[in-house]
């Protein structure tokens, strides 16, 4: 039993385009910090959360990292308790934000106490925690943070499937000024759709999980193209089809809206590349008069992992 852990937990992409509730993507190099310390009175609570500009909820009963470590001491029979200290890198709304936090915090509960769990059995508890803050249970976010690289995410069987990784996939986020609620992404969702466009994207969303375990990262960017969720989305981003079109234009391999947005993603060949279409994407953003923060990453490989304290 150890006495404290420092956890980090990877931003993601959820869906990847045609991918939708199934397919996700860890990102490198933004994604939250968690410093977990037992303590012997009973329950979670929260220390301090930074990087959030104040917008989590302290309460752990609120907060999915709190949540989620809750539930791995319940499923462990544990008795002890548990202070967390949360640090936010994740920009804007689309990123998996609340999935990281719930990630870090099973992860976290689970090492501080032998690690009895594996990261496969850890998923559901994490996701129970995203499944109390945006009314759903889903794993497309929480699937990839907790393993790395691109996963298949089932969560009606609640199984979880690590693809591979493109190591010299470039991928480029913006992030525009407004966040969109994951609420209401989905209420505009059709209730019925096109044989047509369901096919579409059944293919396009097949040809990404082959392109991942191939490393082909010309298939993998070129069948980004959803056909159903981002149509009924794109509205919700006031800019959309211009920042998408501008990505294009400059050479993106494909570009989509990240998970319920507002943040838009592309995939690159280079990061030369890479930072024309950031640049090209960010001034489409501002046409509108909406300022956007551009970052330019990698797929994540490993997931959560634990960290030296900083």
């Amino acid at each position: 039993m150890k006495k404290s852990v420092t956890i980090f937990a990877p931003a993601s992409v959820g869906n990847l385009g045609p991918g939708f509730d199934v397919l996700g993507m860890a990102l490198s190099g933004m994604g939250d910090t968690l410093r977990a310390e037992i303590r012997k009175e009973p329950g979670i609570v929260i220390k301090k959360i930074t990087g959030d500009k104040g917008q989590l909820p302290s309460d752990a009963t609120e907060n999915t990292a709190g949540i989620a470590a809750q539930a791995v001491l319940t499923h462990l029979e544990i008795k002890d308790g548990i202070s967390l200290s949360l640090h936010k890198e994740i920009p804007g709304t689309g990123l998996g934000s609340s999935a990281a936090s719930a990630v870090a915090g099973a992860y976290a509960a689970n090492l501080l106490f032998d690690a009895p769990l594996s990261k496969l059995e850890l998923i559901p508890l994490a996701a129970v925690a995203e499944e109390k803050v945006s009314g759903g249970f889903f794993l497309d976010n929480v699937g990839p943070s907790f393993l790395g690289g691109v996963t298949w995410n089932n969560p009606f069987s609640k199984e979880v499937v690590r693809l591979g990784a493109i190591e010299n996939a470039v991928i480029v986020i913006v992030t525009p000024n407004f966040r969109v609620l994951t609420k209401d992404s989905r209420e505009v969702l059709p209730a019925s759709v096109p044989m047509a466009d369901f096919i579409a994207n059944m293919s396009q969303t097949s040809m990404i999980s082959w392109a991942v375990s191939q490393k082909d990262l010309k298939r993998f960017g070129e069948s980004i193209q959803d056909h159903i969720i981002e149509p009924a989305r794109a509205p919700l981003i006031k800019g959309f089809d211009d920042v998408k079109n501008a990505a294009l234009s400059t050479g993106a391999l494909g570009c989509s809206i990240s998970g319920a947005g507002s943040t838009i993603f592309a995939v690159a060949e280079d990061k030369i590349q890479g930072e024309k279409i950031a640049l090209a994407m960010k001034t489409a953003f501002a046409v509108h008069d909406i300022d956007s923060e551009i970052r330019i990453t990698t797929m994540d490989l490993e997931g959560a992992r634990e960290i030296q304290p900083q």
